[in-house]
């Protein structure tokens, strides 16, 4: 980014805008104390170094720059501002850039990619600093100054509060989309407290989609740990159904629309991203904004403002926190299966509902949620397993050291399931089941390969 504009004086009493100084370089540059009282100069020239081969040496002015711009540009993605990343191939050129200069100094030449790196990186170790960058320079001395502004902190209620019945628990942060719907529902209803899909859809609509849920019946059949997010699953999916009829929603619905397209989910043959797999990536992982917004927590601030039970929230809450893992199977205790997360070291004994109970030594890919009852200890495998048959333990340890920052533990295990869930693209882990896919059964996936590795995914561009 060339020399900073004169900025025009604003308005808005709530928006401050500052500026602060580092030097470039020396050194890969740790993880310090994270939060927005360290400079965001400091932060930007750790990034900065994050994207050098040689982040001991001093680089080139070009290339120097080109970094700062990289940077910038996933800084503000990360924060919910998408226009320096849209824009930045086009200001590449203007600064000159030439593949060469990326070959020698940088680590990549695939600018979206460092971009997704660094997004991934500022979420995992400052996910609640919402400074956005407005400009950067850089003296001849390489000191690097950043003009940043800082967002009003303003904090809509947490799924926890008194609202919700104290039933749901959340992060405290704002979720404008989430607000700006129920605003927009209260005014229409004139603050009547009434039933949620009688808001959206009209009784008859709602009793249509409610005629989708799972049976009591069908229900009373599964083990009860399963069949309370079986039935949330349900509610969520009818939630749904009427939340994306709304304009509002329109972002969600042409990302998962597209989803749809490319991987025509629905399990094998036909593809290898199974229902249950998809659906909670579309419900729970699937983000927009500078709030990481999802369906799930939309569906949750809506259905907290206009009645939905407390107890339905709270089971929301779980499956909205969840995420995939990459497990260890350490063998089983009557029906349950005994499974050993990689790099929280987490042990759990889980429901498998598909019918999968595997060997020891295994490596499972599968959401493991949490015992959703009082007193339950069991956890769930709430997706089909997908066993990772090759390459072994020791290469997936190294994958995990290769994509995890070098940090402090709670740094690191961050950056982990920010990983797992989000990925550093959004279509990085649906990419890999599909490209990984070797065969499967009724009740277990078998998958190849390691996502950062093209070569060793059977059905990668590299392979066709």
């Amino acid at each position: 980014m060339a020399k900073k504009k004169k900025q025009k004086k604003r308005k808005r009493s709530e928006t401050k805008q500052t500026a602060d100084v580092v030097r470039l370089p020396a050194g890969r540059a740790r993880v310090k104390k994270h939060g927005g009282e360290r400079k965001l100069s400091e932060i930007i020239k750790e990034m900065v170094l994050r994207l050098l081969k040689r982040p001991d040496a001093p680089p080139s002015a070009t290339a120097a720059d080109i970094c700062l711009l990289l940077a910038s540009a996933a800084w503000n993605f990360a924060v919910g501002d998408p226009s320096l990343r849209e824009r930045h191939r086009k200001m590449l050129k203007d600064l000159g850039w030439r593949a060469a200069i990326s070959r020698m100094e940088l680590l990549s030449t695939d600018t979206d990619q460092l971009i997704a790196g660094l997004v991934e990186y500022k979420q995992a170790c400052y996910p609640d600093d919402l400074r956005r960058v407005v400009g950067t320079e850089m003296t001849p001395e390489g000191n690097i100054r950043v003009h940043w502004e800082e967002p009003d902190k303003t904090v809509a209620a947490a799924f926890g509060s008194k609202r919700a019945g104290d039933a749901a628990a959340g992060a405290e942060r704002r979720r404008p989309l989430a607000e700006k719907l129920v605003r927009k529902m209260k005014k229409k209803t004139g603050r009547k407290v009434v039933k949620l899909e009688e808001v959206i859809a009209g009784q008859a609509a709602a009793e249509e989609l409610q005629k989708t849920v799972v049976t009591r019946e069908a229900l009373a059949k599964l083990h009860p740990a399963h069949a309370a997010y079986m039935y949330a699953q349900n509610q969520m999916s009818v939630m749904s159904e009427q939340l994306t009829e709304l304009d509002e929603m329109m972002p969600f619905v042409e990302i998962v629309d597209e989803a749809e397209r490319l991987y025509m989910p629905g399990g094998p043959p036909m593809s290898p991203l199974t229902g249950s797999y998809f659906t909670c990536w579309a419900f729970f992982d699937v983000c927009v904004g500078r709030g990481d917004e999802t369906i799930g927590t939309t569906a949750m601030e809506v259905g907290a403002a206009f009645g939905t039970y407390a107890e339905l929230l709270r089971v929301f809450g779980l499956m909205q926190q969840s995420r995939m893992g990459v497990h260890l199977h350490e063998g089983t205790e009557g029906d349950l299966v005994v499974l050993r997360e990689l790099v929280t070291d987490a042990v759990c004994r889980v429901i498998v509902p598909a019918g999968y109970r595997g060997r020891k030594g295994e490596l499972w890919y599968v959401r493991v949620l949490p015992p959703p009852l009082p007193g339950g200890t069991e956890h769930v495998a709430f997706t089909t397993p997908y066993v990772l048959v090759k390459p072994g333990l020791r290469h997936w340890q190294a994958y995990f050291r290769r994509v995890l920052p070098d940090s402090p533990q709670e740094a690191r295990l961050a950056a982990y399931e920010r990983h797992m869930k989000y990925g550093p693209t959004r279509t990085y882990w649906n990419d890999f089941v599909l490209e990984g896919y070797v065969n499967h059964r009724f009740d277990v996936i078998f998958l190849a390969g390691l996502p950062d590795i093209p070569e060793s995914r059977p059905h990668s561009e590299v392979n066709s």
